[in-house]
């Protein structure tokens, strides 16, 4: 008993010392350990305290477990846990327990357990994971960090991101602590002072403010601005947004919708390509089509394709398929079926290419142009006009240019090669105007109809004056001359003066029969549009018929030769009375009419001529026989200067 106790005895103390060896064996490591810490510096892990640290080859090889109060150093890294597994050989550790890991760089990372990879150079950490880099945090439960790459990976739950007093929170992540980009997946919220966003997938970049927002997203900016987009990005810094797919932008300020939209909220700028809408809500414009550039600071826009650029303030409307405007200016541009409408001053504008300042109220069109001005109730069209307040000029063109006056009721059409306009005592009560028709001139009103070479009408006294060749119609009569000159009331005609080879012709109801008057000077003065009395003076010649009240057949032929002659003629167009100085006359009975007594030597009735309707006004003709009834030319007038 005695021996087996001494065995007994002998056996402890031979463990104990065995025991005392192996913790003599792991502080020679640990000493060892430091030694190389003292030599050599690199890819090593140094400890600096641990409570408890032990080293079993044989269990795990190469690997020291510390625990208590553990710290120790590695790449720059110092790392604070309750325990920790470290393996020198592999470049690897496993920290557990309130896990307190500070880097060179300012990087503070805390979580539950996190492990190290040497040769990936990976790090990874679990539960409660804190990350906290210069201003920049990161919350979540499960975070990769590559340190190769400096990329961190977050997921497992929900993650936040803290940067710059901006927030972000997703599912899952990650971020690029040395470029400062990152990305975040699942239900992402992004808060900064700027801008809140929702959205499924974000990338952006911290430094820069620029974030990519990608599937169904919504940002709302603190100025009100509410986008709706599935592919934008929004730079925090410069408030530029480019939207990339069906977009709209809802503001206080102003609306944008399209397919591709550039938008800044500082700068005034939106630009949109593919079913544009701008609405310009504080300055009331709105604009639409497939491209549109828009400034609401200086209002300048610029649209492509189907554009319509409405200004409710400046009350203007542009249309075109190419249209530049600029409200603060005036100016309006387009080209290819172009409109302006300039509500204040009462003018529509049409044509293929458009220039038009709605401040100084002057422009130019080029093909197809129509100028219509309702306020002075006059228009132009053809395939070149110019205008302003006080002139406009137009030419060119299939089937040429035309000039429209409609201030009296009805309305003048006038064609020529040339159609200008002159204005005088602008914006008085006297203001009148003055219209003037070169080469091939063409007139028609209900009333009157008329060609020359050269025409003047006047809105002051609604006095048309014709020139070059010119012939005149009214109802059934025709009247030629050198020049003639015809006053108008709103509809009719008032009064007529024919200089020069004068010449008034009317046709029976039988069309077989005229009324003739000849002489070197005549005037005619209408009631209703019809003839009341006339007077035909110098070398006059006449054919006559009087017509029986009864039965309104021609009774005679009455030829007349004098020096004056009025004629006196009642509402039902019969003969009231003639007055002339002395005279020669001859009657013949309608049964006995010589055939060269029915026409005047210098008959001309050039009915073909005459324009049938406003669209007969284009068709060109001229007189075959001018020195036989004009012998005698008659001085053209000085032609007009448009001046602006």
């Amino acid at each position: 008993m005695i021996l087996n106790n001494g065995r007994k005895r002998n056996n402890c103390g031979h463990r104990i010392t065995t025991y005392l060896i192996l913790c003599l064996f792991g502080l020679c490591v640990s000493l060892s350990t430091s030694a190389q810490t003292k030599q050599k510096k690199g890819n090593k892990v140094y400890i600096d305290h641990a409570d408890n640290l032990r080293h079993n080859q044989f269990e795990l090889p190469d690997v020291q477990i510390a625990k208590g109060h553990v710290k120790f150093r590695y790449k720059g890294m110092t790392l604070l846990c309750d325990s920790a597994y470290l393996n020198e050989t592999q470049n690897s550790f496993q920290a557990f327990g309130h896990v307190d890991l500070k880097r060179t760089d300012g990087t503070h990372l805390t979580c539950s357990r996190a492990s190290y990879d040497g040769f990936s150079q990976m790090m990874k950490a679990r539960g409660k994971v804190n990350v906290r880099q210069g201003g920049r945090s990161l919350r979540c439960d499960s975070l990769d960090y590559d340190m190769v790459s400096s990329i961190g990976s977050f997921f497992g739950g929900r993650g936040t991101v803290v940067y710059n007093g901006n927030t972000v929170i997703a599912d899952r992540g990650d971020y690029n602590t040395d470029s400062h980009d990152a990305n975040f997946y699942g239900n992402v919220v992004i808060h900064t002072p700027k801008y809140r966003i929702n959205t499924p997938t974000a990338h952006g970049n911290t430094e820069i403010g620029l974030m990519h927002v990608v599937g169904k997203s919504v940002i709302r900016t603190r100025k009100g601005e509410v986008v709706h987009t599935n592919d934008g990005t929004y730079n925090s810094k410069t408030d530029n947004m480019e939207l990339r797919g069906f977009s709209t932008i809802k503001s206080p300020e102003r609306d944008v919708e399209g397919d591709n939209i550039t938008y800044n909220s500082t700068t005034g700028d939106a630009e949109g390509h593919g079913n544009v809408k701008i609405v310009d809500k504080i300055n009331k414009r709105i604009m639409t089509g497939d491209e549109v550039i828009y400034n609401s600071k200086t209002g300048h826009t610029e649209g492509y394709r189907n554009v319509k650029i409405i200004d409710n303030k400046e009350h203007r409307t542009i249309i075109g398929e190419n249209v530049v405007y600029n409200s603060q200016t005036g100016h309006s541009e387009g080209h290819g079926n172009v409109k302006i409408v300039d509500a204040v001053k009462q003018r529509i504008i049409t044509g293929d290419n458009l220039i038009y300042n709605s401040k100084t109220h002057e422009g130019e069109g080029t093909g197809n142009v129509h100028y219509i001005d309702h306020k002075s109730k006059h228009a132009f069209l053809g395939d070149f006009v110019h205008y302003t307040d006080s002139a406009a000029i137009a030419y060119g063109g299939n089937p040429g240019p035309v000039a429209k006056e409609f201030s009296k009721g009805d309305t003048l059409f006038v064609h020529a090669d040339t159609i200008s306009m002159k204005g005088f005592h602008m914006n008085t009560p006297e203001m009148y105007r003055e219209l003037y028709g070169v080469n091939n001139v063409r007139a028609y009103r209900t009333d009157i109809q008329a060609i020359c070479g050269f025409l003047v009408a006047n809105s002051k006294d609604s006095c048309m004056t014709m020139y070059q060749s010119p012939i005149a119609w009214s109802g059934s009569r025709q009247l030629l001359g050198d020049s003639i000159k015809v006053f108008m009331n709103d509809s009719t005609i008032r009064e007529a003066y024919v200089f020069g080879n004068a010449s008034l012709i009317e046709e029976m109801k039988d069309k077989i029969h005229y009324n003739q008057v000849y002489s070197k000077r005549m005037n005619a003065f209408f009631e209703g549009g019809e003839l009341q009395w006339g007077e035909a003076i110098g070398s006059v010649m006449t054919v006559y018929y009087p017509i029986d009240e009864k039965d309104s057949t021609l009774m005679a032929l009455n030829y007349l030769e004098t020096d004056t002659m009025r004629v006196y003629m009642m509402p039902e167009r019969q003969l009231r009375k003639i007055w002339t100085c002395k005279f020669n006359a001859v009657a013949y009975p309608m049964t006995q009419l010589p055939a060269d007594k029915m026409k005047l030597r210098n008959f001309r009735w050039y009915i073909d001529m005459r324009p049938r309707d406003k669209y007969d006004i284009f068709r060109r003709v001229g007189r075959q026989d001018d020195t036989e009834i004009a012998p005698k030319p008659v001085a053209e007038p000085p032609h007009q200067t448009i001046l602006k």
